[in-house]
């Protein structure tokens, strides 16, 4: 397995269809099923020397008390299926939700890692990977509700990656989701914008905080990040107050604008359909009196 290990090694990249495909099953098991928890199996490829988890497929489980039971034949009958159509792709772990790994899931690691170490197919990792996705994280939190462990349990670091259909298909289910809320777009829009602004300043004040605590010599300098946060403040454009306030203004007048020829559009139109209802109910009586 030296020759696995290695390749592995340079880097975990977990593709975004994963994450909508492990939402979108636990939402129906939950839903037609009533349970708590959605479970699968992993599917990747190797691509420029970096494990690509690309893929999931649902499996079924009887569970009994803490006891769960995984059909693995039911699996493997399913997978020659898949490998009809994506040649590439091998099994690489398993997938659950939760918040956070308990003794159920160390019981099933363990199903698995047997499963695994017994299973014919092409392997491209040592050992079966865990990836566990918290389906009751909040929209607020910064980081992705996914984490991935090895074997033993122990977080690795990976990162999101996607190619051109993906990115398609998620911008997609993204748009879809805004469509199917109520309100207006803009409304969403702008929640989103504000999401990214807030998150941002908690990010820089953590960057102003680190500068502070070097200059008081709270903390002791690291050259390599101060050039970083150095590189950050140089792409920030430099604008002075007063021109920056005057755009502002600018921006929020055209704004009110707006709003406000909206909403004299909605009142001649809402005019207009009563008068033609009025016309109608009382016919030439009724268009001489608004004459």
């Amino acid at each position: 397995f030296g020759t696995l290990l290695k390749m592995t090694d340079q880097g975990l990249v977990l593709h975004p269809m994963v994450v909508v495909n492990l939402a979108d099953h636990f939402t129906r098991t939950t839903i037609q099923e009533g349970k708590d928890k959605a479970m699968g199996i992993l599917l990747g490829c190797i691509i420029n020397k970096a494990l690509h988890i690309t893929d999931a497929v649902e499996m079924r489980f009887e569970q009994s008390g803490g006891d769960i039971k995984l059909p693995f034949k039911e699996f493997e009958e399913d997978f020659e299926l898949h490998k009809e159509a994506y040649p590439d792709n091998e099994v690489v772990g398993w997938y659950c939700t939760g918040s956070k790994p308990d003794n159920v899931h160390s019981n099933i690691q363990q199903s698995v890692s047997r499963w695994y170490a017994s299973y014919e197919g092409k392997k491209l990792t040592k050992d079966a990977l865990f990836l566990l996705m918290n389906p009751g994280a909040k929209m607020s939190d910064e980081a992705l509700p996914v984490q991935i462990y090895s074997s033993d349990l122990k977080a690795k670091k990976y990162k999101i990656g996607s190619d051109n259909a993906e990115t398609v298909a998620v911008v997609h289910c993204a748009q879809e989701g805004v469509e199917n809320q109520k309100g207006s777009k803009l409304v969403h829009h702008y929640e989103n914008v504000h999401r990214g602004v807030a998150m941002m300043r908690a990010r820089l004040k953590v960057l102003h905080d680190y500068v502070i605590d070097c200059k008081e010599k709270k903390v002791k300098p690291d050259i390599k990040i101060l050039r970083q946060i150095k590189s950050i403040c140089n792409r920030l454009p430099t604008m002075q107050t007063t021109q920056l306030n005057n755009e502002s203004q600018t921006e929020f007048n055209d704004a009110l604008l707006v709003a406000y020829l909206s909403s004299i559009t909605k009142d001649s139109s809402a005019i207009g359909s009563l008068m033609q209802k009025f016309n109608q109910v009382h016919g030439e009586q009724g268009r001489s009196f608004m004459r």
